[in-house]
Formats: structure tokens, sequence, C-alpha cells
């Protein structure tokens, strides 16, 4: 029996994300808007009517005029264009144990390559930075030793803006030293703070009378803004771009710097394989090569020395 488009993009959605992928909300939320923009893609650029959007009629170069669309007037970046890629293969993949007739035009939609892109730097803060970045918070205000706790938290565990919004008090163990996040995909992790962390947050939780969240304003969740807008009013003397994520990037890099095994800095990271860790790796290498080439120049323009001019060096040399 041959099912229409629209029969198992609902049983993809609804069912195969949810309960056999078991993604979180923000991630099917994600493909849902992918498809969302496809139909209106559709309809409204390319004059189809609903009733005429199946497999038959959705073409590999009818995708990729879709995703040109999206890059060149919708102004999305590469990344965004290759994400909503994944999500249109991930469904047409789906769709290849289904019982489908239209096999050809999934297997070209699913040839479709990815584009390519220049990687984004990794910006991260020295220690010298962090240090003044934390030493700039005004902690004399009841807000100022919030940011502080905030700040102080979010670099210690290296968590991601949303876990960090997303965190309850039920979930910080303080005589244990360690918390639970809620990462991606509605996977959970435990991550041990550090001692100095660990006493503000009992001055934090003592002060304020909180009822589920750790950041909370008036009983109502803060959002991912509100920790964006935290950073820029301490961050303005410092000439970076400095995001929530910046703060996580810096704990691994300085982790890394100490010589923390990279499996360790994985785990407390939440990363699901080790070679996305290993970006923070090639950062500092390069990071040692600048070092080292600031150096370098002004050594290598030194006169040579004419070692017949200097015949104890040239006994030195011949001796070894």
């Amino acid at each position: 029996m041959n099912k229409d488009f629209s029969y198992y993009l609902s049983k993809y959605l609804k069912e195969y994300l949810i309960l056999e992928r078991n993604m979180s909300k923000n991630t099917i939320r994600s493909y849902k808007k992918t498809f969302e923009l496809l139909i209106q893609y559709l309809v409204n650029n390319k004059g189809f009517k609903i009733i005429q959007i199946n497999f038959e009629t959705i073409t590999r170069d009818l995708i990729i005029d879709f995703l040109n669309y999206l890059e060149e007037e919708k102004k999305n970046t590469i990344r965004t264009r290759n994400q909503r890629l994944a999500c249109i293969k991930s469904f047409y993949q789906y769709c290849t144990f289904e019982e489908i007739e239209n096999i050809k035009n999934i297997k070209e939609i699913l040839s479709i390559k990815s584009k390519k892109f220049t990687k984004k730097v990794i910006d991260y803060l020295t220690e010298e930075e962090l240090k003044e970045l934390l030493e700039s918070i005004d902690t004399t205000s009841k807000k100022g030793r919030r940011d502080l706790v905030l700040l102080s938290l979010l670099y210690d565990t290296a968590a991601r803006a949303s876990e960090v919004i997303h965190l309850k008090v039920e979930d910080i163990h303080l005589e244990e030293k360690y918390i639970i996040l809620d990462g991606k995909g509605s996977k959970q992790r435990v991550v041990p703070l550090m001692e100095a962390t660990v006493q503000l947050l009992k001055v934090y939780l003592k002060e304020n009378q909180l009822h589920t969240y750790l950041f909370e304003n008036k009983n109502h969740l803060m959002n991912k803004d509100f920790i964006t807008d935290v950073l820029e009013k301490y961050t303005l003397n410092i000439s970076k771009n400095i995001t929530p994520h910046t703060i996580r990037h810096t704990r691994a890099i300085h982790l890394l710097s100490a010589s923390v095994p990279i499996i360790m800095i994985r785990d407390l990271l939440g990363h699901e394989s080790v070679i996305t860790t290993e970006e923070y790796a090639k950062v500092l290498e390069k990071d040692k090569f600048k070092a080292i080439e600031k150096v370098l120049p002004q050594e290598i323009h030194q006169p040579l020395v004419d070692w017949n001019d200097d015949q104890d060096l040239l006994n030195q040399l011949l001796n070894l």
C-alpha cells in the first residue's frame, strides 16, 4: 500500500523522533520548523498546492533549490542550511524502511552533500581575562551576588546556557559537591563542583527563597538572553565576542592546558564523541604555535654569525 508524504511525515515527527529516537523537545521543534519552511517554499515560491506535495513531486533538484533559497534569500548561514538538510535526509532515511514506491527520488535526495564552510574560530578567555571578569562584579548588591554565582557556575561546570537556565534546586547536591544537568537529547550527566562554587551556592540558596529553578525571576524561568545580558555587562573591556558558549569553551581549554585527560573533559561537556572535544585541543595547539611565531621572527632576522670570526665558538662546535 502506498501511503502519502503527509502520512509518513506525521508518523516521523509524532512517533519516531519521540518514541524511538527519544529526541528533546527543542530538537523536534527544529525538525518541524524545517518541514514548515519546506512546505511554505513549495506553496509560496513554487506554486504547489498542498495535495501536490508528495514523494514523486519533491525531487533532488527541488530540495537543492530550497536550500539555496534559505542561504541566498533568507540569509541563513551555511551551518543552518546544512542543519536543515540533515533534518530532511533523516526523514528520507526513515522512509527507506517504510512501504514507499518512489525509492529512486528518496535515494537521490539522500545523495545531496552538505555544503563546505570555514569553521568559526573558537573564542575563549585567558585566565587573566576570566579573573578580570569575575572580579569586576559588584557583590555588595543582591543582583551582583547572583551574577557571580551564575558566571562561576557556568565556568566551573562548562555547562550550556540552556542547561544552567533549566537547573533545578533539587538537582544541586552541595554536600556531595555535584549537580545534575539535563543535556541534549534529555541525557542527564553528573558534574562535580569546585569548593569555591559550592560556597557561593550555599550563600545564594540561603539568601533566596527559590521554589523550582536556581535562577528564577518572580517564580518564572529566565531565558538564554538573561545570561547574555549578564555577560555583556561585565565584558565591555574585553575585546572579544563573549557569549555564554565562550565560557564553556574557556573551561574546556583551561582544563586541557592543565593536562586533564580529554576523555574526562568529554564527559564533563556531555559530548557524545571525543572527536568534538578534540576541536578544543586543536585551538590550544594553534595558539601555542602563534606564541612561538611571535618569538621566531626576532631571532630569524638577527644577523648571521660568521663562525670564522669566533674561533672559540668554532672550536667548541668541532669538539662536539
